[in-house]
């Protein structure tokens, strides 16, 4: 698999340009922080929303005043924040319609106008003159109370659409995250992309946060990737429209899937039979690799995890550095912890660094910075609360990709919360993970987890595939064992 061209991204996530909270400037730091490409995509408009109770519509309203005023400025931090061969920066909006559903409006050029008009048809010809997309999202939600309405659904700048973020998941409607972190109710499923490809419809999948805190990427609320063949927004968006794109919930899992070697969002002619092929580099153990054939899982893959030591060292393994717990907030305890750390790895080599971001707490000024310092360290400010976590997580993590041995060890050299150093031995975090505390109940803690050896974490696999009568459309879904998934484009056979 060929990561030079496997890049990570969030095009749906908001900030006080709009009913959220933070300035695009902190929104753009952070993106750049840890992600590849970014759009902002600010509210903009709800055309059909109806009075509600106290004049709460005000909250929307103001938001979208916000946006408006603000949009000189967006056009200018948007075009000012690309950065050749290394971030890349879109402009967009979101249109709201509880009838039609919420669309993502990501345009490939700047200074561009906002164009707000009452109709998905006239949205759509906007988006196709500009060569742009438009994306519906939060799909699962009830039609007419701002899910989404695939009756009028048209591949036309809809070349995907958002199957998970910080709602849920919206794969079909007894997918794990459930729908209940807004107030527009569960899951419908006849809105589900299961029920939509039943239908005939083709698209690929994508996830993005949708996160009002004004943090691009935040963990566990939604991310996309793209195999693109090249870093600017070009190749980008014909990587998006090529439906070469992954959904993923949070952890950066690598994924290659081709059907008879067309690779995944392709449009193939088939015969009776097609070989599904599957790579796989993700972050933590594979639960299960799935290969879904119009609704129907067709084939499961498992890793053998259990190797002795000698071969997990044999090549690079992965070890995932969590910290934060801290005070509960039920305790009226709950503070913000900032924290300052290096990492360093003695007697192995350190080959990549892969942040895993919560978006809480929320805080204007506060930053994660991860810095490298030659082969073996990488040093870390960060910080932690249960404040405002997402789903009731106020954890931070790194994964570490390294080389070492029995004798290689880990080391933790912590200047704040608290001033402590600990190691950890390689071949011990293989037994364990490594538990550790900033200080007596309730203190912040951190851990080191068991180690990931490559086994556990790699995987590739074919699978013959019965071609029905008609059009047929196969995609690959990766469960992690810590509950991260992936779900890459589906390829479509035989459709006209």
């Amino acid at each position: 698999m060929d990561s030079t061209d496997v890049l990570f991204g969030d095009i749906h996530n908001h900030n006080a340009l709009g009913y959220g909270v933070g300035s695009l400037e902190r929104a753009i730091d952070v993106a750049r922080t840890h992600l590849d490409f970014f759009a902002f995509t600010g509210h903009a408009s709800w055309h059909d929303m109806e009075p509600m109770e106290g004049g709460r519509e005000k909250h929307w309203l103001d938001g979208f005043k916000r946006l408006s005023e603000g949009w000189p400025k967006v056009q200018r931090l948007i075009e000012a924040a690309n950065r050749e061969d290394e971030f890349t920066a879109f402009l967009g909006y979101e249109w709201h319609s509880s009838r039609f559903g919420d669309q993502c409006v990501v345009l490939p050029q700047d200074h561009r106008p906002l164009f707000l008009p009452d109709s998905v048809a006239e949205l759509r010809r906007y988006c196709v003159a500009e060569e742009g997309l438009m994306v519906p999202h939060h799909l699962a939600y009830a039609t007419g109370r701002r899910g989404v309405n695939w009756d009028v659904f048209d591949n036309a700048a809809t070349p995907v659409v958002e199957i998970f973020s910080e709602h849920g998941c919206s794969e079909h409607d007894r997918a794990p995250h459930d729908f209940f972190t807004h107030s527009m109710g569960g899951r419908d499923s006849a809105n589900t992309v299961k029920a939509a490809l039943k239908r005939g419809l083709k698209f690929g999948f994508v996830a993005s946060t949708d996160s009002h805190s004004g943090f691009p990427g935040a963990y566990g609320e939604g991310l996309m990737s793209v195999h693109a063949k090249g870093r600017d927004r070009a190749a980008i968006m014909e990587a998006i429209k090529a439906r070469r794109t992954v959904a993923l919930t949070g952890d950066r899992i690598r994924v290659d899937f081709a059907v008879d070697g067309a690779p995944m969002g392709s449009d193939i002619k088939a015969g009776d039979t097609v070989e599904a092929s599957y790579a796989i580099d993700a972050r933590d153990e594979i639960e299960m690799v799935e290969i879904v054939q119009d609704g129907v899982t067709v084939h499961r893959d498992f890793v053998r995890p259990d190797v002795p030591f000698a071969d997990a060292a044999a090549a690079p393994f992965q070890l995932r550095l969590e910290w934060g717990w801290g005070p509960w907030t039920d305790l009226s305890l709950a503070r913000v912890c900032d924290w300052a750390f290096s990492v360093t790895v003695k007697g192995g080599v350190l080959h990549r660094v892969f942040p895993c971001l919560q978006s809480g707490p929320f805080d204007e000024d506060r930053r994660h910075r991860f810095t490298r310092q030659g082969e073996g360290r990488v040093d870390i400010a960060s910080y932690t609360s249960r404040q405002g976590a997402y789903r009731l997580n106020p954890n931070q993590s790194l994964v570490l990709e390294l080389s070492g041995d029995a004798d290689t060890t880990v080391e933790v050299d912590l200047r704040a919360p608290a001033e402590m150093r600990s190691v950890s031995r390689v071949a011990d975090l293989y037994e364990g993970s490594h538990n550790l505390f900033t200080g007596p109940f309730p203190k912040e803690a951190y851990q080191w987890h068991r180690l990931l050896p490559r086994a556990a974490s790699r995987l590739e696999g074919r699978a013959r595939l019965t071609v029905p009568t008609g059009p047929s459309a196969a995609y690959l879904r990766v469960k992690q064992a810590n509950g991260h998934q992936a779900w890459a484009s589906p390829v479509f056979m035989n459709y006209a």
